[in-house]
């Protein structure tokens, strides 16, 4: 029966242990007075028990020299003697050995198999190397040490050591130490020797790694286990070792297990000291090829490590105080994970694309999209598209496995980790949260609902990446929908889940949804804003797909009545709540205003209430900021609100809405933000025609100076005010009349641009009213004061001077006592700029139909601007260029070919060259074209046939000449691309035209009356034909002679006309637009353009009527663009200036 082995491979127990016959007895020993005793004590011996009494006193001195008991230094000279008595003489021949006798005695206690010697020698090695290194003088004869360590004889001694049975931890733990003293000697001189000695000196590490402490209580530090040693002298050599040998080291597979499977139950000291080499030496090494690191940082290893979250500090542990200065273990494992997972040269976390998924290539499109081909399927026609709503392919997929693993509802720090990798890895956040189903956001109000709401709160928090993670600017194709949306509004918040959040009793828990239903509208309104900057026109695919998100995003979040619902139930004293509760509402108006508005929310009793208790409170502080906060959310969401009544009065209140608030901007600007609260109130005044809604002048900044500029202002001057406020906003066209009868009084020309007050008129109509009730006189001066200071203030503002004289004379005339009113004057004030005149909301990316654009449209006057540039890529397109090479190149190719790949149609665009020469020699090519496509069995060779021999007997008679009319070749050449295609729309209209008649008319455009005029041939085609048509006018219109037909054919009056069809898309009027711009890049385009086809009213016009604030801007270039290339002096004073103040 064979006998049973001890152990077999070199990982974990075996099973029963197996008896030794070896008894461990205690060692004797004496005490060494002198070197010659102890070289005698040392002298190799037969007895292993003398041996073992030798090697025994040889390490009473040594520890003594280590624990700094030897003060007279008598045990240093003893030592130092001995080593210079047994020093190998230097020889070329052989090999020098140094302690030949302990090596020796080494050798027979293997051969004999006697532990406790093999202990010894190990023991008393180690120790000699540790004293030796902090020797400088001693250090060449530690090397020496080493060196014969390295001796093959050795080697297998070493290994031998290593290989015992797991049991038998005093020899395998001070060979260990003797190994890592011999590595980390005189920083490292021989540590790539003993490594490539791997196969002796590193036998069984990862068996020895896992052979950890199994007693009770903590690990003695003094006393460390054997995978204490065997990991201390893994890290030793991972902190020596070049990098090539740190390759073949981190390759081994089975060490690096071992390292990691034991991680949480080691001593905090050496987890500490395992991360930090790691992260020193593997992570930050930039040598180090990424594919070794991921070796030890594989998902495996990440997980071990991220267990060490919550590890048990034991306060009892037996350290010194420098130790105890070290970080925890739980901010040690905190910073290797963030250094491994989110430092691109650490070899785990890979280059990835942002939102968009891997494999997908963003920048193609396939054939179809986005051309002027009939049917278009837009952004369905990119199949993967809609592949990504249950899972997102990424690249980092180890960081996808191992953040799976993590509890962060659980620990801040591992909260903190994931959204650290989110930040640098965007592409995981959609990928996380569809493989997270675990958990849902239902309300439960635990710490576990709490921590994941958190979570969801910093992820939802997260910027989006430039260009949605495109390496350099916007791509072609926009991020899935699924994924964009992913990342906005994570799919645990439901719509379900968010409703009752809303209906739970909790605050805490309603508070959370509102705060995260706020920052994903945040985050909406900048995704919306980075679609609008990457689309090129409103058929873009961005364009689509931003539709599409806003479709989606609304479907997910809850109905604008839940949210008011909320806001409505909380209490009045609850002011944190409710203003991020007014915060989300107005939100709601600002990015979703289609959605926000199907709710029909009357603000108005909100409102009221809101003013009233800022009016009436005397908190001071935190609370009154919040209430503030609440009342400024408020007054913009009214300004949204269409049935807001600003300037009805409130039984128990003193005066209107907008009364008082002017009132609290005047008298409450310490807590207010004035930037909000005037812009609303420029807003509304400039709505209703208090005042002259400009763009270059300050509105109602006049009257909030004029008031701030009085000490204290008089109740009877806001009762007075407030009563002019509702009667000019009720009838405003009665105070326009008034202005105008002023204006002719005070002979200010009708051509000047004046700036008036409608206010001021309904104020001198009040005026009378006040003999009814006379003021004191202390009201009285305030009146005159404040007349005074509104007129100067006015004026320095940019009203009219005669204006204003005219209007105090007919203030002092309506109140009918001169005495009184006679001492108000227009004082001389200096133009100061309004603290603003915007709300914040504009600097911000404002939503309009759920697109953004980037200003507020329910602003008449403002007007975004796109520069020239921008405008020509828009709208400008190449004109098509034929080579003469053409002659040439139709004479090797087929009938098809020559139809349908464009070489016919390339001799037919060479009748308008410049050169009779090259235009005679391309008739005379049509001709034999024609002749060969005739004798052909091409399908369509009789119409094609017919088209150019009506073209050559068209353009033979001119052709010398000059060229052919662009409208003609044009025609000719889309003609052709008709007749290829029998499914095509207009296919039956040019086989009647060309069959109406031999000869083409030169002055007349072929099919213009029939398309605009006639109903199309097939039902439904009439967009189809009238695109085709457009695009013919567009590629036609190429010098001033073509300018010249358009005219006589009156083509621009009947395009004008088109475009007053409801039903016209967005794309046929880019169309339309296109043929303007092309027309004003022709000389004296732009000057028929405005002198004869009337285009400044016909731009004004299409800009005033559009909703799109980006049409809008294309429109007001469109006209700086026809200023700019018309004859400036002739026009100005053909419009007597119009023009020009129109741009």
């Amino acid at each position: 029966m064979a006998k049973r082995k001890s152990y077999g491979n070199e990982g974990g127990h075996l099973g029963k242990k197996q008896k030794t016959a070896h008894v461990h007895e205690p060692p004797t020993s004496e005490e060494v007075y002198n070197s010659r005793q102890l070289r005698q004590l040392l002298a190799f011996q037969q007895d292993l028990r003398q041996a073992r009494h030798g090697l025994q006193s040889f390490k009473n001195i040594l520890d003594s020299i280590a624990n700094g008991e030897d003060k007279d230094s008598e045990k240093q000279q003893i030592l130092h003697e001995f080593l210079e008595s047994v020093k190998p003489r230097e020889s070329e021949d052989e090999v020098p050995v140094y302690l030949p006798d302990i090596m020796e005695t080494w050798g027979m206690a293997v051969q004999l198999n006697n532990e406790n010697v093999m202990s010894a020698v190990a023991v008393v090695l180690a120790l000699l190397l540790k004293i030796l290194s902090g020797n400088v003088d001693h250090v060449s004869y530690g090397l020496g040490i080493c060196r014969t360590l390295l001796q093959k004889r050795q080697q297998e001694l070493i290994a031998k050591n290593l290989s015992v049975d797991n049991g038998k931890d005093f020899i395998i733990s001070p060979t260990l130490r003797l190994l890592r003293e011999a590595v980390l000697l005189d920083g490292g001189a021989l540590a790539a020797p003993i490594f490539r000695a791997r196969n002796n000196t590193f036998k069984s590490l990862a068996r020895n790694i896992g052979l950890r402490y199994l007693g009770e209580g903590v690990e003695d530090p003094k006393r460390p286990s054997v995978r204490t040693n065997a990991i201390r002298f893994l890290l030793g050599s991972l902190k020596l070792l070049h990098v090539e040998a740190k390759r073949d080291l981190l390759s081994q597979k089975d060490i690096v297990a071992a390292l990691m499977r034991h991680i949480r139950k080691d001593p905090p000291s050496l987890i500490y000291e395992i991360l930090n080499t790691l992260r020193s030496s593997v992570i930050l090494d930039k040598k180090l090829p990424k594919e070794i690191k991921i070796r030890i940082l594989n998902a495996y290893s990440l997980i071990r490590i991220a267990e060490l979250y919550g590890y048990p500090e034991d306060v009892a542990e037996n350290e010194d105080e420098s130790e105890g200065e070290r970080p925890s273990v739980e901010d040690s494992a905190h910073a290797f994970l963030l250094a491994a997972c989110t430092d691109s040269d650490a070899g785990i976390r890979r280059s990835e694309h942002g939102y968009y998924p891997d494999g997908v290539d963003p920048n193609v499109i396939p054939s179809g999209v986005n051309d002027d081909q009939p049917v278009d399927f837009g952004i369905d026609s990119i199949p993967w598209m809609s592949q990504f709503e249950n899972d997102v392919p990424v690249r980092n997929t180890l960081l996808a496995e191992f953040i799976q693993t993590l509890r962060p509802w659980s620990s801040t720090k591992q909260n903190d980790l994931l959204i650290a990798i989110f930040e640098k890895s965007p592409e995981l956040i959609a990928h996380y949260f569809c493989h997270r189903k675990s958990f849902t956001f239902d309300p439960k109000l635990t710490a576990t609902w709490i921590g994941y709401a958190a979570l969801l709160y910093n992820a939802v928090q997260l910027l989006i990446p430039s260009w949605f993670g495109h390496a350099n600017g916007y791509a072609r194709v926009p991020p899935p929908t699924s994924v964009v949306l992913g990342n906005i509004i994570p799919m645990p918040m439901t719509q379900k889940a968010i409703t009752r959040c809303f209906s739970i009793k909790y605050k805490l828990a309603s508070f959370y949804a509102i705060r995260l239903l706020t920052l994903s509208l945040q985050k909406l309104g900048r995704a919306l804003e980075m679609y609008r900057e990457a689309s090129s026109s409103s058929e873009s695919l961005w364009e689509e797909a931003a539709r599409r998100l806003l479709d989606d995003f609304c479907q997910r979040i809850p109905d604008m009545k839940d949210v008011i619902k909320c806001y409505l139930a909380m209490d009045q004293n609850d002011l944190l709540q409710r203003q991020a509760a007014s915060r989300l509402i107005l939100l709601y108006y600002e990015v979703i205003p289609q959605f926000a508005l199907k709710a029909k929310f009357d603000v108005s009793p909100i409102l009221l209430s809101t003013i009233k208790k800022v009016e009436t409170s005397e908190d001071t502080g935190e609370d009154m900021v919040m209430s503030l906060l609440e009342l400024e959310n408020l007054c913009v969401v009214a300004k949204y609100s269409p049935g807001m009544r600003w300037f009805a009065r409130a039984s128990d209140m003193s005066h209107s809405p907008f009364a008082t608030l002017l009132r609290l901007s005047v008298e409450k600007t310490v807590g207010l933000s004035n930037e909000s609260l005037r812009g609303v109130l420029y807003r509304v005044a400039g709505e209703h025609q208090l005042v002259e809604n400009r763009c270059n002048f300050q509105g109602l900044f006049p009257l909030i100076a004029a008031l701030k500029s009085l000490e204290s202002v008089d109740s009877a001057i806001w009762t007075f005010l407030d009563n002019c406020f509702e009667r000019c906003a009720r009838t405003p066209v009665k105070y326009l009349e008034m202005i105008e009868e002023q204006l002719e009084k005070a002979k200010v020309d009708e051509n000047k641009d004046a700036i008036t007050c409608p206010l001021m008129m309904t104020i001198a109509e009040q005026l009378p009213y006040l003999i009814t009730s006379p003021p004191g006189r202390e009201t009285l001066k305030a009146f005159v004061q404040f007349f005074s200071e509104y007129l100067g203030h006015s004026l320095a503002a940019g009203v009219n001077k005669r204006f204003l004289k005219a209007t105090k004379e007919l203030w002092v005339v309506r109140f009918g006592d001169q005495k009184k009113l006679g001492k108000i004057r227009i004082l001389e004030k200096e133009k100061s700029e309004p603290e603003t005149q915007n709300e914040p909301s504009t600097k911000k990316a404002a939503v309009t139909n759920g697109l953004v654009n980037g200003v507020d449209e329910a602003d008449g006057n403002s007007i975004p601007k796109i520069s020239s540039q921008d405008l020509e890529q828009r709208l400008s397109v190449p004109i098509t260029t034929v080579k003469d090479s053409s002659l040439s190149r139709w004479t090797s190719k087929t009938p098809e070919e020559l139809v349908e790949e464009g070489y016919a149609a390339s001799l037919v665009r060479l009748l308008s060259s410049e050169h009779s020469s090259i235009r005679k020699e391309a008739l005379t090519s049509i001709v034999k074209v024609a002749a060969k496509v005739k004798d052909s069995t091409y399908e369509n060779n009789e119409q094609v046939w017919l088209l150019l021999m009506e073209l050559a007997e068209s353009a033979r008679e001119s052709i010398s000449d000059g060229p052919l009319p662009s409208i003609i070749v044009t025609f000719a050449c889309k003609g052709l691309e008709v007749l290829s295609n029998p499914l095509h729309c207009l296919y039956e209209k040019i086989n009647l035209f060309l069959t109406s008649g031999p000869v083409w008319a030169l002055d007349r455009i072929p099919l213009l009356q029939s398309i605009l005029q006639e109903g199309p041939t097939e039902d439904g085609a009439f967009y189809s034909e009238v695109s085709w048509l457009l695009g013919l006018l567009l590629d036609s219109l190429r010098t001033p002679a073509d300018i010249a037909l358009f005219h006589q054919r009156k083509v621009f009056e009947r395009l004008f006309a088109l475009t007053c069809n409801p039903f016209m898309g967005p794309n046929l009027r880019t169309q339309v637009l296109r043929i303007v711009y092309r027309a004003t890049a022709i000389e004296g385009g732009s000057n028929t353009l405005i002198t004869r086809f009337g285009a400044v009213s016909w731009v004004l016009a299409q800009r005033d009527t559009t909703t799109d604030a980006d049409e809008r801007a294309i429109y007001q270039a469109l006209l700086g663009r026809l200023w700019d290339t018309c004859d400036q002096k002739r026009i100005s004073g053909w419009s007597k200036g119009g023009v020009e103040r129109f741009v």
